[in-house]
């Protein structure tokens, strides 16, 4: 296997560990919506850190980094973030505008905004690096 096939395979891989992270950054705030133990925080810090090309720098072998970081991939990078902004700010504006959604603290919506602005960031991060393999 020569270097652009283990890139492309690594790029699908990043992609699909990318959709398990939205799962699994949902559950959590499912699961531990009134807890304040630190776990949320850590899986939400987790899964912010992999959009950034901070693992690829520091984990993957020296010759595919060129080649994981092109700039198709910080495209695709730049447009989840928006598509994550975006989300976050229509997320914030329906808990602020609906009147029966103040039942919730601030430590709540907050997970509950930046919960769904990550996933969405996820999501739209990992479509288009699997669009782009095909």
């Amino acid at each position: 296997m020569n270097l652009a096939e283990q890139a492309e395979a690594r790029s699908r891989d990043r992609a699909i560990v990318s959709y398990l992270a939205a799962l699994i950054l949902l559950l959590v705030a499912i699961a531990w919506i009134r807890v304040s133990d630190g776990s949320w925080f850590a899986i939400a810090g987790a899964a912010a850190l992999s959009l950034t090309s901070l693992p690829i720098r520091l984990f993957e072998w020296r010759k595919l980094t060129p080649l994981l970081n092109d700039e198709t991939t910080r495209d695709h990078r730049r447009s989840s973030f928006a598509a994550g902004f975006w989300v976050m700010l229509a997320t914030a504006a329906v808990i602020a505008g609906l009147p029966g959604l103040h039942i919730f603290d601030a430590v709540i919506a907050t997970r509950v905004v930046i919960t769904a602005g990550l996933m969405a960031a996820l999501i739209v991060f990992a479509t288009l690096e699997l669009r782009a393999s095909r």
